[in-house]
């Protein structure tokens, strides 16, 4: 089964050099790989040309964004298998290998995974990802709850991606998700458990800046409420109305509560005043006791050292410090 490998990248000259290697270190031989230069300033395309080996491809062309260059490459590529591979990552050796061994062996499996170590090169912190799917619950249900990839590290078979309708350019943020949670009414998942792939969280990246995450939130919301109307049978809401979409999105309970968590993550991070905005987010999207008790503490916490300090303390004590939201 022939692999195509996609790696898109932008101003990361620093981290091109060691990320293609990888891929050309892979143990499965039939690959091909595609990098694409989405119009760096620095000299990325310079680093990505320095490589001469048959099995990579480097295109560059004036920067459109990473989703729309992501669909192009893929529409370029000649594989049955599509592995995605994030700018300045890792894959281990025998990430490929293993991956098309999961294809090969069940037919069902149209998209797969692995464990992931990840390494924040700002804070220096690092986690080992080891996401679940239950085959006894719905797969749809478990997507729309938490997403078990982090895009980096997928392979799919083409068939199913181009069924599902492939990456959809109007998601600047979470176009995985949207995604994923198609393909979840068409296949089946897997998740190798076993490290396979580095990820590195870089300065500029999505999970760096807040506004971005926010962004990224409100993008999940939309995409969950579109695979809700193409499981009732009927177009979604981007089929509907096409980029007018956001327009038509219901107000959701379960983003005023990931709101509302990331600004208790900005507060516990010395952001009051982002953590204020957050909230008021979480407002707007649905009135909770939570969000409006949460909105009293803040205003009292701008006000106090004493009371912030307290009321931080208490936070870390109820784990709420360390939540993540999704």
């Amino acid at each position: 089964m022939k692999v195509s490998v996609i790696t898109i990248y932008y101003n990361r000259e620093r981290y091109v050099t060691e990320s293609i290697q990888s891929l050309l270190n892979q143990t499965y031989t039939n690959i091909e790989i595609i990098a694409v230069d989405d119009g760096s300033t620095d000299h990325t395309f310079q680093k990505l040309s320095e490589f001469n080996d048959p099995r990579l491809t480097v295109y560059t062309h004036p920067n459109m964004g990473f989703v729309k260059s992501l669909i192009e490459a893929i529409q370029k590529s000649t594989g049955e298998l599509i592995a995605i591979h994030g700018s300045g990552d890792i894959s281990l050796p025998q990430r490929i290998e293993k991956q098309v061994k999961i294809m090969q062996q069940f037919p069902n499996v149209g998209i797969v995974g692995c464990y992931v170590d990840e390494l924040d090169l700002v804070s220096g912190k690092t986690m080992q990802r080891r996401p679940y799917i239950s085959h006894t619950k719905n797969l749809t249900d478990q997507i729309i709850r938490s997403n078990p990839f982090t895009q980096g590290e997928v392979m799919f078979r083409r068939s199913v991606y181009e069924q599902a309708g492939g990456y959809r350019e109007f998601f600047k943020y979470s176009q995985d998700r949207d995604l994923w949670l198609r393909m979840s009414l068409i296949t089946d998942f897997y998740i190798i458990d076993e490290v396979l792939y580095r990820r590195f969280t870089l300065p500029g990246g999505v999970s760096r800046t807040i506004e971005k995450v926010i962004m990224q939130k409100y993008f999940v919301s939309l995409a969950c409420q579109c695979i809700e109307l193409k499981r009732k049978g009927l177009p979604d809401l981007i089929e509907q109305h096409g980029i007018y979409a956001p327009f038509y999105r219901k107000r959701d309970n379960r983003l005023a509560w990931n709101l509302f968590l990331l600004s208790i993550y900005e507060w516990m991070n010395g952001e009051i005043s982002k953590a204020i905005y957050i909230n008021q987010l979480s407002i707007n999207e649905k009135i909770r006791i939570y969000n409006i008790g949460q909105s009293i503490i803040l205003n009292l916490a701008s006000k106090s050292k004493l009371f912030n300090r307290m009321m931080k303390q208490l936070l870390i004590i109820l784990g709420y410090g360390n939540r993540k939201t999704r």
